[in-house]
């Protein structure tokens, strides 16, 4: 239970330093990832909530970020009190860098590696019970043209964010009834339960609430069309384990890396303060 324990912590400490934001417009830049909520049924099944987690290099090269926000009041207003313990409300982050071609280039996949992620690199979910216990994708589950179509649906998600308007809390809400056209492009529309996540990703890509546990936890996985400009390496075409996110039952969002990761982050600490006493 330590690793609980600890979100709990972070989440506390976060909270206590946290101060509410203007509403504005939402803020995203290509290769940020995407956490969206939904509802399959009953209240806030016409809404969906995102939040931007950051660019996904900051997960891959940081995988204990720690605190990142706090939503609770904007999953009450859309999903009601109780979505913490709702079954039908469900979770996922997504994200993807540049999967078109650079200008004069014929073909996907051809533009420059960004910050070691080449065109096509995504960044998805999976569901896990605690975390680094989530399904990672096999090698070649996903062949590079798989990811390109991919992503250029996932464009269509990506272009309706910045007309949004955040909350005080960062979070912001896409409603079908005042938002009809961007609503074609919404989390429920490319995310179906069950169904394939942006229609290319079988078994989708959300973890789902009412779990008898504090924190409910995601596993995020660096998927890679090619290790040509690839920095670091991965697994072409399957999953590379990055980091976890765990949502609080009192809304908070924390990034943690597996409880392996961290022990052994801790030795380094340990090793390094007993070589500064010697």
């Amino acid at each position: 239970m330590k690793p609980i324990r600890n979100i709990a912590l972070l989440a506390s400490v976060g909270m206590a330093l946290a101060t509410s934001s203007a509403m504005g417009a939402f803020t995203f830049t290509n290769g940020d990832l995407i956490l969206g909520f939904q509802a399959t049924g009953g209240l806030g099944v016409d809404k969906n909530v995102f939040f931007n987690l950051g660019a996904g290099t900051l997960s891959r090269n940081n995988p204990e970020r720690g605190y990142l926000g706090n939503i609770n009041t904007t999953l009450n207003t859309v999903f009601g009190a109780n979505w913490y313990t709702r079954t039908d409300v469900w979770f996922g982050v997504v994200g993807n860098l540049n999967q078109q071609p650079a200008p004069g280039q014929a073909s996907f996949g051809t533009r420059t590696p960004v910050d070691g992620d080449p065109s096509r690199t995504f960044y998805l979910s999976t569901a896990a019970a605690s975390q680094g216990t989530g399904l990672l994708l096999p090698a070649n589950a996903y062949a590079p043209a798989s990811l390109g179509a991919a992503g250029t649906t996932l464009g269509g998600l990506e272009g309706i964010l910045p007309a949004l308007t955040t909350q005080g809390d960062n979070a912001a809400i896409l409603d079908q009834t005042t938002q009809p056209t961007p609503w074609n492009n919404s989390w429920t529309k490319w995310n179906p339960t069950p169904g394939a996540a942006f229609e290319t990703f079988t078994g989708g890509i959300q973890q789902n609430f009412g779990k008898a546990t504090p924190s409910t936890f995601v596993d995020l996985q660096r998927v890679l069309s090619t290790n040509t400009g690839a920095n670091p390496s991965g697994v072409v075409g399957g999953g590379t384990y990055e980091t976890t996110f765990a949502i609080g039952s009192n809304g908070s969002i924390t990034a943690i890396p597996e409880p392996a990761a961290a022990w052994l982050g801790g030795l380094g600490v340990l090793a390094l303060f007993r070589r500064r006493r010697a």
